[in-house]
């Protein structure tokens, strides 16, 4: 029934130094099958078509001084040969060791579609492992043996009769419950209302568009002014004031480079202390006046806007007990774009011939670093978030 035992030299209980090569095992050695095998099957009376399951289980030895080292290849679910039955799936589970032996184990899901079987015995036939023994003695390579044959005996199992009616996992699906019809109606009546919601969606997006299309046709079109947010008017007044000192760095300070500088920071001025500031939609062949900054917005539908403010320097430092507290940044931000504002305002609109170019680009670089915290401050988040903090510091007050 079995070809070819391995017998291996089980050294577990050995407490004894390697012997020589040539050497006669000890005689506390202990003679063990290197590799063995069961199989069991979960029935042995199965009807045509029928899924029973068949588990195969291997012992392989493995100690210091030798071990069996099994072939797979024969049990793997992709290449186990067990006609006439069909393997539908199959998998290996995770090794157990116990002592000197590896244990690994197989499961198989089978069936057997036949006609002519019917009150008989079919075999499941016998399996053919291969494995070989390694051994090793002392500090030296290991010895690899012939290969070695295990034969795992054949099984056989009853075949009672045709499947009954009531068994439908032969060769078709299982028909739905009523719970399974009924939540799969559900589940199509929701894509459909879903469907028909997008599809009104699009026709209606599809009407605004040919209606403004007639209406820009037609030259009656209504003019649409996306309020430009206040980080990206902050990100245009820096950009102006990056401007200015380009020029000026090149070409000096004139009065026309103050009256740019001064528009930019009276804009960033009025979005910190308001947290606003004006934006007043022109045609594109515009020009721009005096202490406005033009913004170009719009992606599909391009827009030009131009923003400006009136805000002077005492609405940001002639606070009642100190500093104007502004509506986004701190004390120290209105104090710095206020007096950069005086400073420019005096150059713009004074009677002195000579322009003081040190305080007017020590204003400048004061400004443009001022922006620069500003325009992260003026994002909808972070001021979110100060107006938050600012209500629970309020309310711990009142409460005490």
């Amino acid at each position: 029934m079995r070809a070819g035992r391995g017998l291996l030299l089980l050294a577990a209980v050995c407490g004894l130094a390697a012997a020589p090569a040539w050497a006669q095992p000890a005689d506390d050695s202990t003679a063990v099958d290197g590799f063995r095998c069961w199989r069991r099957l979960g029935q042995h009376a199965v009807r045509v078509g029928e899924r029973f399951t068949m588990t195969v289980t291997c012992s392989a030895v493995e100690t210091a001084r030798a071990r069996a080292v099994p072939d797979p290849v024969a049990l793997e679910p992709a290449s186990i040969d067990v006609a006439p039955f069909e393997v539908l799936d199959g998998e290996r589970f995770e090794d157990t060791r116990t002592g000197p032996y590896r244990f690994f184990q197989y499961h198989y899901t089978l069936r057997v579609i036949s006609e002519t079987s019917f009150g008989e015995d079919v075999e499941l036939p016998a399996l053919e492992l291969t494995y070989r023994i390694e051994r090793r003695i002392g500090n030296d390579p290991a010895l690899v043996g012939r290969e070695l044959t295990y034969i795992l005996p054949p099984e056989p199992i009853r075949i009672v009769s045709l499947v009954p009616d009531a068994v439908v996992d032969i060769r078709d699906l299982p028909p739905a419950t009523f719970g399974e019809s009924q939540a799969r109606v559900f589940r199509a009546n929701a894509f459909t209302l879903g469907a028909a919601l997008l599809g009104l969606v699009a026709v209606g997006a599809l009407l605004l568009g040919v209606t403004r299309a007639a209406r820009t046709r037609r030259g009656d079109a209504l003019p649409i002014d996306t309020p430009i947010s206040l980080p990206r008017v902050v990100n245009h007044a820096l950009a102006e004031l990056a401007a200015v000192q380009r020029t000026t760095a090149e070409h000096g300070w004139t009065v026309e480079s103050s009256a740019r500088a001064l528009a930019a920071l009276r804009v960033a001025g009025s979005v910190a202390l308001t947290g606003r500031v004006a934006q007043t939609r022109v045609a594109p062949d515009t020009p721009t006046r005096d202490g406005q900054i033009r913004i170009r917005t719009g992606l599909v539908h391009r827009q030009t806007m131009v923003v400006s403010s009136a805000l002077t320097a005492a609405a940001l430092t002639a606070g009642a007990g100190g500093p104007v507290v502004p509506a986004v940044g701190d004390a120290r931000l209105s104090t710095d774009l206020g007096q950069a504002i005086s400073t420019f305002t005096s150059a713009r609109y004074g009677r002195s011939d000579t322009l003081a170019t040190a305080d007017l680009t020590r204003a400048l670089d004061t400004g443009m670093s001022g922006l620069k915290r500003l325009r992260w401050q003026a994002a909808a988040p972070v001021r979110a978030v100060v107006q938050l903090r600012t209500f629970a510091r309020e309310w711990n007050i009142w409460r005490r």
